[in-house]
C-alpha cells in the first residue's frame, strides 16, 4: 500500500514539474516573440535609428558619470563609517559590521570599474569614437 501511495506521489510530482517545463520554455519563447516584434518596426528611416541610438548611448554615458563618482563616494565614506561604529561593539556587531564595509567597498569598486568600461562599450556598440558621439564631454 505505502509503494503505491509514493508512487502516486512520485507521478504527481513529475506530472507537475513537466508542465512547469513546458509553461517556462512557452512563456520564454512567448516573450521572446514579444521583443521581436516590438524590434521589427522600424519607427522611421535608419538614419534617424542611428541617430537615436547614439543621442542615447550619448546620455547613458554621462548619466554614468554624474551618478556613479557620487554614490561610489558615498559607498566609501559609509564604509568607513561602519566599519569605524563596529568597532565599538562586541564580536559579533563588529563582525556584521566588517562584512557591510567590504560589501560597500565592493559595490564602489564595481560601480567605477562599470564607469571606466562604459566608454569602451559605448565606442564598440557605435563603432566610432566617443569624442564623435559626445562632443560636449570632457
Amino acid at each position: 500500500m505505502r509503494t503505491r501511495v509514493s508512487q502516486s506521489l512520485k507521478s504527481k510530482k513529475s506530472r507537475h514539474s513537466m508542465s512547469c517545463r513546458v509553461f517556462r520554455r512557452v512563456f520564454l519563447v512567448l516573450l521572446l516573440s514579444v521583443f521581436s516584434l516590438v524590434f521589427a518596426q522600424a519607427g522611421g528611416q535608419a538614419g534617424q535609428a542611428s541617430s537615436k541610438l547614439k543621442t542615447t548611448l550619448c546620455d547613458l554615458y554621462k548619466d554614468l558619470h554624474s551618478i556613479i563618482p557620487t554614490v561610489a563616494f558615498v559607498l566609501f565614506v559609509l564604509a568607513g563609517v561602519s566599519y569605524a561604529g563596529g568597532q565599538f561593539f562586541g564580536a559579533e556587531t563588529r563582525a556584521k559590521a566588517v562584512s557591510w564595509s567590504m560589501s560597500m567597498v565592493s559595490g564602489a569598486v564595481i560601480g567605477l570599474l562599470i564607469m571606466q568600461v562604459a566608454s569602451v562599450l559605448i565606442t564598440n556598440l557605435s563603432g566610432q569614437q566617443l569624442s564623435t558621439i559626445c562632443p560636449n564631454i570632457k
